[in-house]
């Protein structure tokens, strides 16, 4: 899937900026990946109230940091958000976490699905330079989607979604990944048990990422052969 999801970047290469509208790059089923036509965070961001009165609580840097993980407001009392963070700010993982949020909304759609969970957590490589190459990032997009092949069966969807992150320190234009499941069901627990899968079926490939996961462009002489 990598070498499709490069090809269909090709196009964008020249984006130092978000695009004006959300282009798609692939989807099948209930899985897609998407350049997004919205900032990603500046990294370092504060906390922010919104008008709706919920609250964002701001960046928090817990790599390395598994107890830290299940203490972010998001996570506390959603043992399946923070063992999905713990295991993406593991100290010998290549990616970090940058934001997360989730919600419930009511739905009406056929089959009497009532309920939708929906949640995102950002993305970011450890290795700040890695953030300047969005190959990396759709390199990671690929390995994640491999692993909620199927996900519309058990009721959830999984879009990787490509965005322009706003400032990285120590990038210059920085692309970071923001992970967006939902999980859908008749009442909260069935939209929850579905939204569960699907984390615990994301967070295997993570736990196996190389310290030194990265996209390597194949020399010239090497494609030409």
């Amino acid at each position: 899937m990598v070498d499709l999801l490069l090809s269909q970047w090709q196009p964008y290469r020249e984006l130092t900026r978000p695009p004006l509208s959300t282009i798609r790059l692939w989807s099948e089923g209930g899985r897609g990946v998407w350049i997004d036509n919205e900032w990603g965070p500046a990294v370092g961001y504060g906390a922010v109230p919104h008008e709706d009165g919920a609250q964002n609580y701001g960046y928090v840097r817990i790599k390395g940091n598994s107890e830290a993980a299940r203490q972010i407001p998001e996570a506390v009392n959603w043992p399946e958000l923070a063992t999905f963070l713990a295991i993406i700010n593991e100290a010998n993982s290549p990616i970090e976490s940058v934001g997360c949020d989730k919600a419930f909304a009511p739905l009406d759609m056929e089959g009497g699905l009532k309920v939708k969970l929906g949640s995102y957590v950002d993305v970011m490589f450890t290795d700040a330079a890695l953030n300047d190459s969005p190959q990396n990032a759709l390199k990671l997009a690929s390995r994640l989607l491999k692993a909620v092949e199927g996900c519309e069966r058990w009721g959830s969807n999984v879009s990787t979604v490509l965005q322009r992150f706003r400032f990285v320190p120590e990038t210059v234009a920085p692309w970071g990944l923001m992970l967006d499941v939902s999980g859908y069901g008749r009442d909260e627990d069935e939209a929850r048990k579905s939204w569960g899968v699907t984390l615990d079926r994301l967070g295997e490939p993570i736990k196996n990422l190389p310290p030194d996961f990265r996209w390597q462009k194949v020399p010239d002489s090497e494609a030409a052969a």
